[in-house]
Parts: C-alpha cells; sequence; structure tokens
C-alpha cells in the first residue's frame, strides 16, 4: 500500500496540513452556455473565480458529450473557451486552462473522437470516460478496450457512482489494462466510502475533482477535501491525488 498504513496514523495526525496554490481540477461543467453546468458567462468567471480561491491552478474544462441530452456545438465551446482564456489572462494569469470532454461511452465514441467531435483532456490522450450508473462491468471493459486499442487512455470519471463496479479484482484488472481512475469530491461521503478509502491507501486512485457545475453542485470543494484526504491518507497522498498525477495525466501524449 502507498497510503494508509495503520503505522503512520500518529505522524499524519502530527502532519501539518498547508493547502498548497496549485490544484489541478480535471472535470468541471462551468464553461459557459454548452450543458448544463454554467448557463452563462458571467457564472462561468465566477466558478473559475472560485475556482481560484480554492488554489486551483490548472483547470481543464470538460463539457457533457452525450448526443442524447449534450451535443455541444463546436462554435459555442470555442467561444466561451476564449472568454474564459481573456478573463483569466487579465485576472488569474498564473491559471492554466485546458479544454475536453467528458464523454459517455456509446457504440460510435471511437470514431467521435477520431472526427473530433469531442476530444480528449487538453492535448493529452487521456479520454475522461462516463457510463450510465447502471452499466455492466463486462461492458465496462469492452469499451475501455476499443478506447485503448484506438490509442487512447480512459480515465473513467466519477468511479463511486457505478453500480457494478464493486469488486477490487476488477478494478485490478481494469488498472492492469491502463485505465485511471478519477473520484468526485463527494466519493469520500457517498455509500461506496470504505471501498474508495481502500482503492485511494492502494495508490489505485489518479485524481479528485470537484465535477462543479454551480456554487451548490460540486461539493465539498477541492481545498476542503485536500485537507480531508492529507489528513486522513497524508500530505503526500493529497499532493499526489490533487497535483502530480492530475498534471501527469494532461501530459500523457
Amino acid at each position: 500500500m502507498l497510503f494508509g498504513r495503520k503505522n503512520r496514523e500518529k505522524e499524519r495526525a502530527r502532519e501539518p496540513i498547508e493547502i498548497p496554490a496549485g490544484l489541478c481540477d480535471l472535470h468541471c461543467h462551468i464553461l459557459a452556455g454548452v450543458d448544463d453546468g454554467a448557463p452563462d458567462d458571467e457564472h462561468m468567471l465566477d466558478l473559475i473565480t472560485y475556482e481560484y480561491e480554492c488554489g486551483v491552478r490548472h483547470l481543464c474544462f470538460t463539457p457533457h458529450y452525450n448526443p442524447a441530452l449534450f451535443e455541444p456545438k463546436p462554435e459555442k465551446i470555442a467561444e466561451s473557451f476564449e472568454t474564459a482564456k481573456k478573463f483569466c489572462a487579465e485576472s488569474f494569469p498564473d491559471m492554466t486552462l485546458y479544454l475536453g470532454n467528458e464523454v459517455f461511452m456509446r457504440p460510435d465514441t471511437v470514431e467521435r473522437l477520431r472526427d473530433r467531435s469531442c476530444k480528449p483532456l487538453g492535448d493529452s490522450r487521456v479520454v475522461l470516460t462516463e457510463f450510465h450508473p447502471t452499466t455492466t462491468y463486462s461492458d465496462m471493459r469492452m469499451y475501455v478496450v476499443k478506447l485503448i486499442s484506438a490509442g487512447k487512455l480512459p480515465l473513467l470519471a466519477h468511479i463511486e457512482r457505478y453500480d457494478k463496479l464493486n469488486d477490487p479484482q476488477d478494478i485490478m484488472e481494469l488498472k492492469s489494462l491502463g485505465v485511471k481512475f478519477q473520484i468526485n469530491t463527494e466519493a469520500f461521503e457517498s455509500p461506496k466510502k470504505k471501498l474508495i478509502a481502500r482503492l485511494v491507501e492502494e495508490g489505485l486512485i489518479d485524481a479528485v475533482a470537484d465535477d462543479r457545475h454551480s456554487r451548490h453542485r460540486g461539493e465539498p470543494n477541492l481545498a476542503e477535501t485536500y485537507e480531508y484526504v492529507a489528513k486522513r491518507f497524508g500530505n503526500h497522498a493529497a499532493e499526489a491525488l490533487f497535483i502530480r498525477r492530475p498534471l501527469n495525466i494532461l501530459n500523457t501524449l
């Protein structure tokens, strides 16, 4: 286990907790007017400011790509992204913005990635991958193998939500294939909190994000969750989950 060793609990309790300005948020819905997140520029800029105040300095916009519900127009995505970049250049020059999609898995997903209807995170080949909560494990495995065969690396979004992803052996099998795992900040309070804690302790989680849609949807925030993780699992674990591993994902070519 990389984190969570019982013989380090007292040492962790004494570690000073400092929330660094440098957090990386790989999953949010605050790009204006493109999905069920920020409805307009005013809300988007308010939420960017909120993320900055929480210590986020690397922010990846991930509007939904699910043609049954959301299929944002590329022109609107580009327009909102330019507005966000201009705002940050003027107000938060030390914040770096990235663009991708949260891609709902469908039979045509690989083709849609190839024709750029949807895209991986930033300039990486990592795809923020979403399934329906009731998707079977065998279907999850089938889809991630298709992505990997196409040269992409799946980052499974909010794995605490998937009803059929409970068996540690299944999780280890996906990990052995190269799949990465993201949890939301609320995962530590979810019905799967014991499983999530075990996965964190064993070093199997790659990123924590808040999946923010609004001021009130995406709680607790990254700073609060960083502090919780640092107190429970240690500063090294928090730095890995909120900074080092997410940045490595964005740099996976």
